[in-house]
């Protein structure tokens, strides 16, 4: 039996696909160039707010993978599967990203890195859990419940960040802060990383889908 060939997408569909992250980008750009410093930090809040927004959708993105997983184990659907596995590789890939960027910030506003300070502490185990709950999960001969293992890293992380005492970092700086222009800059950075993070999942899910019609 022939098989049909995909048809090319228009170049138009990619412009604007590639327009979209284009746009999340330099949005992204324009808001850290302006945002407002901070009286004790100064201008190293700028590489703060990156951090905060790059945790938050990782955090976000893993507890939305963590229903993901429920539910493919309860439904064993083989969309849920591709799901979990993007969503979840994507998660991680940001939440890493975000620990890498709480580093630079703690040199840049601290003078170092306080390896054995509570957060960080908190952030490098579910940085570790995360990475084994992605191994075992394409181990596990029952490809159902792996899932599981994404609704495991969601519980995970909801019982670890909450327990852990603050020493250095302080007790949620967003909405305590006076200055509306920081709130302001921390919520439109997380909603623009959060919507630069769904373009990659909705990408990486459509070339997984144009790979399999074409084989």
């Amino acid at each position: 039996m022939v098989m049909e060939k995909v048809g090319k997408r228009p170049f138009w569909r990619d412009l604007v696909v590639w327009g979209i992250l284009a746009a999340l980008l330099a949005a992204m750009g324009v808001v850290v160039a302006f945002a407002p410093a901070e009286q004790s930090l100064g201008s190293g809040i700028k590489v703060v707010y990156v951090h905060v927004a790059l945790i938050w959708t990782g955090m976000a993105l893993m507890l939305v993978n963590g229903l993901v997983g429920l539910a493919e184990a309860a439904l064993a659907r083989p969309f849920l599967v591709r799901w979990r596995q993007v969503i979840g590789g994507v998660a991680l890939g940001v939440f890493i990203l975000g620990v890498v960027v709480s580093l630079w910030a703690e040199q840049v506003n601290w003078g170092g890195v306080l390896w054995r300070e509570p957060r960080n502490l908190a952030v490098f185990n579910v940085t570790a859990v995360a990475i084994i709950a992605q191994v075992l999960a394409g181990w596990l001969p029952k490809w159902r419940w792996r899932g599981l293992f994404a609704t495991g890293l969601a519980a995970y992380l909801l019982w670890e960040i909450p327990r852990t005492p603050l020493v250095m970092h302080p007790s949620d700086p967003v909405r305590t802060s006076n200055s509306m222009g920081i709130q302001a800059t921390f919520y439109s950075l997380f909603v623009l990383c959060l919507g630069t993070a769904v373009w990659l999942i909705w990408y990486l899910l459509q070339r997984q889908n144009e790979n399999s019609l074409a084989s």
